[in-house]
């Protein structure tokens, strides 16, 4: 409760700042009681000229997903109780998509970075694209890293499965201590709940949701080479024609790879995950490719998913493919029509897992 009691005593000293109009009062008067009941963080009362209504807030954390719909659910079904209650989300700071969902869910917000959204009755304040204020470090550990994701991993290779924790860790090679830790952050972030002791997830959507958000693309290394070819296609049919040995472990990935699996945009590049630079060198010679970088056309990629990014890769057209995840979530952040081909990777091939 310590960042909760800070956040709303920042907003009793600066709701001024933070919503600048005049005439307009908010008087914070009502906080959680102790009651076993879920009861808002906190109520105000709001008068502006003639009007005159009440806030019902719940403030949040850099929670899961999961959780802030759960919120924003709670909040809503208590202020339907009442027709002069507003609901009310406050935050240090809240995403674009999180300001999004709150509208969508006709949920007002606040955040400390300057961010707004109030309506009622007559009021209307909306001023947003402010940056965040409260940039919080980046953990190296968390359930997003490296190894914790093939925990993520495993457990999406099966929705309905229930795993126990040793079972989970022997089947992707992790300490079953490691596995624990991260399996108790996942209950805590109810992403997956407990059923006799073992894990299941509860909200896979919410979590490959939070999964997007955290990943990126760029932190893998790039090394950029021309090959000779009329398009991506003839690179592709060069690749199969080389006969990769089994000793050099690589996938496709981005259009290429999407090509193979759930074809829809038109591209230009291969990108090729490659375990080290000694797989790079294979390729080079093999294929007599040149190093470029306006131009090139054969991107390989040194994985900052040194453990993870060849889980469940696919074998296509005699060639390697990452997992649909792993293709998923490359794709949606990369710049060229990246998103465009996410989106429709997932409605042909992850949506009916994520629905179970």
């Amino acid at each position: 409760m310590g960042i909760e009691r800070e956040i709303l005593d920042y907003l009793e000293n600066h709701m001024g700042d933070l919503i600048p109009l005049q005439g307009l009062n908010i008087r914070i008067e009502a906080q959680r009681s102790e009651e076993k009941a879920w009861r808002p963080d906190f109520m105000a009362r709001v008068s502006y000229k003639k009007l005159q209504f009440k806030l019902i807030g719940e403030i949040v954390l850099q929670q899961s997903s999961s959780i802030f719909k759960a919120k924003l659910s709670l909040l809503k079904s208590h202020a339907s109780k009442d027709k002069g209650l507003v609901p009310l989300v406050v935050a240090k700071y809240l995403s674009p998509d999180r300001r999004k969902q709150c509208q969508e869910e006709s949920v007002c917000f606040l955040d400390l970075s300057g961010n707004v959204f109030l309506e009622y009755g007559g009021l209307y304040i909306e001023r947003i694209g402010f940056p965040n204020r409260f940039p919080e470090k980046r953990r190296g550990r968390g359930l997003f890293s490296d190894k914790a994701s093939l925990i993520l991993r495993a457990a999406f290779s099966d929705i309905k499965k229930v795993w126990g924790v040793r079972e989970l860790a022997h089947s992707v090679g992790l300490d079953p201590g490691f596995v624990s830790r991260m399996a108790q952050e996942l209950e805590k972030r109810n992403y997956v709940s407990r059923i006799d002791s073992k894990l299941k997830l509860r909200d896979p959507g919410s979590l490959l949701e939070d999964w997007v958000r955290e990943y990126d693309y760029l932190r893998n290394q790039e090394a950029r080479y021309f090959c000779l070819a009329k398009g991506p296609e003839e690179i592709m049919d060069k690749l199969i024609g080389a006969q990769i040995p089994d000793d050099i472990p690589y996938a496709l990935s981005l259009h290429a790879g999407a090509n193979l699996v759930a074809p829809y945009a038109v591209y230009n590049e291969v990108h090729i995950y490659v375990q080290d630079k000694g797989g790079i060198h294979w390729f080079v010679e093999k294929l007599k490719l040149r190093e470029a970088g306006k131009g090139a056309n054969l991107i390989f990629l040194l994985p900052y998913y040194k453990h993870s990014v060849f889980y469940s890769k696919q074998r296509i057209r005699n060639l390697w493919v990452v997992s649909d995840l792993q293709l998923y979530l490359d794709l949606h952040s990369y710049p060229m029509r990246g998103l465009e081909q996410s989106e429709h990777l997932y409605e042909k091939r992850l949506e009916h897992l994520i629905d179970g």
